[in-house]
C-alpha cells in the first residue's frame, strides 16, 4: 500500500511538472500581449502626398531620419499663383529646433512652421508665413498640411485661405 501511494504521488508530481512549462509559457505570452509598445520610427521614412486638381492643389514631401524630420517641401497652386516652401536641416534659410517628443520648430525667412511627427504621420502647421516671400502674393499663410503613410491625398486645413 505504501509503495502504491509513493508511485501515485510521484506520478502526480511528474504530471504537474509537465504542465508547469506550458502554463509559464501561456502566462508569458499573455504578459507580452498586455504590454503594447508605441510604433518604432524607421531609420529612414519618406512621406509624400498630393491633393486636388492641377489648378488648385497642394503637395507635401517629408524626409525623416531616425524619428527626426530632416527636410520638407511644400508646394501649392491656386489658379496661376504658385507657392513653394522648402526647408532642410543645416541650410542657410531655416533654423531648426527640436522640442518635445516628435515636435520640431522651424523658423523660416518670414514666419514659422511647427512639425509634428509620429511614425507614418507628419503634420506641418504654418504660422504667419509671408506669402510675398514664398508665393509672390499678398497675405499670410496660416494653415496646416498632413501627410500619412499609405495615403496619396494630403489633409489640408486653411492653406488656401
Amino acid at each position: 500500500m505504501v509503495i502504491c501511494l509513493i508511485a501515485y504521488t510521484g506520478a502526480a508530481v511528474a504530471v504537474e511538472t509537465a504542465k508547469t512549462p506550458k502554463a509559464a509559457k501561456a502566462a508569458k505570452v499573455a504578459k507580452t500581449a498586455k504590454t503594447a509598445k508605441a510604433p518604432k520610427a524607421p531609420l529612414l521614412e519618406k512621406l509624400s502626398c498630393r491633393t486636388g486638381p492641377n489648378d488648385e492643389q497642394a503637395r507635401l514631401i517629408v524626409e525623416v531620419v531616425k524619428g527626426r524630420p530632416m527636410e520638407f517641401a511644400y508646394y501649392s497652386r491656386l489658379g496661376t499663383r504658385v507657392c513653394s516652401i522648402h526647408g532642410r536641416r543645416g541650410d542657410a534659410y531655416t533654423k531648426w529646433g527640436d522640442e518635445d517628443a516628435g515636435k520640431t520648430a522651424v523658423m523660416l525667412l518670414t514666419g514659422s512652421a511647427q512639425l509634428e511627427y509620429k511614425p507614418g504621420i507628419m503634420k506641418i502647421k504654418f504660422s504667419e508665413v509671408d506669402r510675398m516671400q514664398y508665393c509672390g502674393m499678398d497675405g499670410e499663410l496660416n494653415g496646416s498640411v498632413e501627410v500619412s503613410k499609405g495615403k496619396s491625398e494630403c489633409g489640408l486645413d486653411g492653406v488656401f485661405n
